[in-house]
């Protein structure tokens, strides 16, 4: 059960503007596990790796049936968190530039408690700050950057390590962010289009790292990880055909981590590589009979590791991913169509479309089911394949 109480404020005076807040939250977890895996094959079950008189399928063992892994437990944890916030947002003029500033911190107390240990007291305190410039230039461009110390509290299920047992020292993973970023406002072929542009760098400490076990994560419970990750992102977004908005995006994004001093590897949201195109068009003689064509191609994630595995062992990549959607779409009354009679006259928007999604009807991957063999105990991932093409249809409305 969770309790939240909270209150927030806005002050202005001339051209400052103050944003404020506070927060308590309240939290009740109540959890009961009951994990356990059997490796059963051909009538003899295999026994857990430390039995030492273990020597199947070879040698019968006529011993209680023991679980390969055996998780039990009963968790009653209690978290109480304050929480508050305090922001300056301010814009003003240098010579004829335009300029935009917040300064802001947020801090929160957090005292978590179980039943088999003491409570733990965590303090954070996270500065962060933001600065856009926007030059008078005959171009029209603005200029970000941005910077802080941010802290993540844990949460339930990041003080739960792989056994299932509660760590209450569980710190605030940390990160110190820097972004800078560009927006060009700008015409071509006498249209509008906009470029955003976006770099940054995280360093990280005292992560909790985690795994991906099929669509489950399990963290590590503890702060011994420490990362990084950097990349960009390009935008370009415009009416590349009159009256219909469309964009292309490009990102690219690497993400390591270092567990324990063991070497660096990717984390789970490691993803590289993102390229989309959305296009939208109409015919020009019934301009409102309209299409739109979804390209998305995205390089693999790591494929995540078993339950109870070390992941320095399990770092293969799930397959890219690739799709395609196209739409057909048929506006019979809108802001621009109105109707004085007949059954459109009672909708001020109607419309009616045809999708297919992934039209191409391609296997994309999103996680792994892990398969144990008998004999050499190895676990060996199967992709879990998402939705292969689907047609839609749909109805919109508004009256």
């Amino acid at each position: 059960m969770i309790s939240t109480a909270q209150i927030k404020g806005t002050y202005k005076i001339k051209k400052q503007q103050w944003d404020f807040g506070v927060k308590y939250q309240n939290e009740d977890i109540r959890e009961r596990i009951r994990e356990w895996e059997i490796i059963d094959s051909l009538g003899f079950s295999v026994r857990p790796p430390n039995h030492n008189a273990n020597n199947q399928p070879y040698v019968p063992f006529e011993g209680p049936i023991a679980p390969f892994q055996n998780i039990r437990e009963d968790n009653k944890v209690t978290i109480n968190r304050i929480s508050g916030f305090m922001q300056l947002n301010e814009r003003l003029f240098w010579k004829h530039n335009e300029i935009w500033y917040h300064f802001g911190i947020r801090g929160q107390q957090w005292t978590v408690s179980s039943k088999n240990s003491t409570s733990k007291k965590q303090i954070i305190i996270s500065p962060r700050a933001q600065i856009a410039i926007k030059p008078d230039w005959k171009k029209d461009m603005l200029f970000r950057l941005s910077g802080g110390w941010y802290s993540q509290p844990p949460s339930y299920r990041e003080l739960k390590n792989y056994n299932g047992k509660i760590n209450i020292n569980v710190k605030a993973q940390k990160s110190i962010h820097f972004v800078a970023g560009m927006d060009y406002s700008f015409n071509l072929w006498e249209r509008p289009f906009k470029l955003t542009t976006e770099m940054y760098y995280k360093d990280l400490s005292d992560v909790n790292a985690y795994s991906v076990d099929n669509v489950r994560i399990r963290y590590r419970a503890d702060n011994v990880t420490t990362g990084y990750a950097q990349g960009f992102d390009l935008r370009l977004n415009g009416e590349f055909v009159p009256g219909s908005e469309s964009w292309v995006s490009l990102g690219y994004l690497k993400t390591e981590e270092n567990i324990n001093n063991k070497g660096a590897i990717s984390r789970p949201s490691d993803q590289r590589l993102k390229f989309a195109i959305l296009f939208q068009d109409y015919v020009p003689n019934l301009p409102n009979l309209k299409a739109y064509l979804n390209l998305v191609y995205n390089t693999g994630v790591p494929g995540g590791a078993p339950a109870y595995a070390d992941v320095y062992q399990f770092q293969g990549r799930l397959r890219d991913y690739k799709r395609a959607d196209l739409g057909v779409s048929y506006v019979f009354s809108d802001a621009n169509k109105q109707y004085r009679s007949g059954w459109l006259s009672k909708f001020k928007e109607f419309t009616v479309g045809l999708e297919l999604f992934n039209m191409f009807a391609i296997q994309n991957s999103i996680t792994n089911t892990w398969v144990r063999d008998v004999y050499s105990k190895n676990q060996f991932g199967i992709p879990n394949f998402m939705t292969g093409r689907v047609l839609n249809f749909k109805i919109s409305m508004k009256l």
